[in-house]
């Protein structure tokens, strides 16, 4: 903040200068008005500038006397007067020596007025016109926050960017450095969004086909089951004590599973949880985004599952096939 005042204090202190030393050949209502407006007495400034332009043997001061009323207006956030007068006295009196700076107001105003595109292309048209004008940094400034206010970050970002190196003077250098951290927050809660979604789709995509090869595991179980249930051949019983072996490991491994997919559950909490936390600004090192290791994992977990189902179901087929044969 410091660090802002004094880049401001100068520049405040050269305007006045130089318009105290303006005022000293001026009429008498163009002074008043222009102390008035200096001392924030902006009401009273308008009229004594409409006094001037009343007085047909000032007309050669009517000009200034319109722009320092649209810029009273503005500091009486009377947005759309302001923005009138500026719109007349550019029409009016193009090649005035203010007209620079009219130019440049009329951006700022459609901006406040929430004309972002319409904002962009005044305030760029100004900065072509005057290119070593004093507004530049500004006038990229409110670019950038209309930008910003459209949702085009990225090119926000690169103008931010832009006052910082370019303009390391301009006072506002601190509000681009604010705004960049708030792109990098809001890009970063576009990132977990798009985990989330990701994370929330595969989860149920994995848990509806569980659930449906569960199904069928446990009825071929119980096929099975009532077809060997009255089997006495020795070595067919041997055998069933190994598959029931298999199938108790293929439960503890489906149970496993099961374990497996409530913990993605989680983390899909886990990730709404950030998204949750990304809203709200901190000073603190930004946590780091999930790694997208979580899909890989996801496969895996699936691929365990299908292999130990799998393996059931070819151990049910060979065997129904041998009670065939030896029928």
């Amino acid at each position: 903040m410091k660090k802002k005042i004094f880049f401001c204090l100068p520049l405040l202190l050269l305007v006045t200068a130089v318009m105290y030393a303006q005022t000293t050949s001026l009429p008498g209502l163009l002074k008043d008005g222009l102390t008035s407006f200096e001392r924030g007495n902006y009401r009273e400034a308008l009229l004594q500038f409409r006094d001037l332009i009343l007085d047909s043997t000032l007309e050669r001061y009517h000009g200034d006397a319109y722009y320092w009323i649209g810029r009273s207006h503005l500091a009486l956030k009377d947005v759309e007067k302001a923005g009138q007068n500026f719109d007349f006295f550019l029409v009016q009196y193009p090649k005035h020596r203010l007209s620079s700076d009219a130019s440049y107001q009329k951006g700022r105003i459609l901006y406040l007025q929430k004309e972002y595109e319409k904002a962009i292309r005044q305030l760029y048209s100004y900065i072509e016109d005057y290119p070593s004008h004093e507004y530049r940094p500004n006038a990229y400034f409110w670019i950038a926050e209309s930008f910003y206010s459209l949702g085009h970050l990225n090119k926000a970002e690169a103008l931010y960017d832009l006052i910082i190196n370019e303009f390391p003077r301009s006072f506002k250098v601190e509000s681009a450095g604010y705004r960049k951290s708030l792109i990098d927050l809001k890009m970063r809660e576009q990132e977990l969004l798009r985990l989330l979604k990701i994370s929330h789709e595969e989860y149920l995509k994995a848990l509806e086909e569980f659930q449906q090869r569960e199904k069928e595991y446990e009825q071929a179980i119980k096929s099975y089951q009532r077809r060997i249930a009255g089997s006495d051949d020795e070595g067919e019983i041997k055998l069933i004590d190994e598959m029931n072996s298999e199938i108790t490991d293929c439960k503890q491994r489906v149970s496993s599973l099961q374990e497996e997919l409530e913990a993605e559950k989680d983390k899909v909490s886990q990730l709404r949880e950030e998204l949750k936390n990304a809203s709200k600004p901190s000073a603190a090192t930004p946590r780091t985004i999930p790694d997208m290791g979580e899909t890989d994992k996801t496969d895996q977990l699936l691929n365990l599952k299908n292999s130990a189902i799998n393996l059931k179901m070819f151990y049910i087929e060979w065997l129904q096939k041998n009670r065939e044969d030896d029928s």
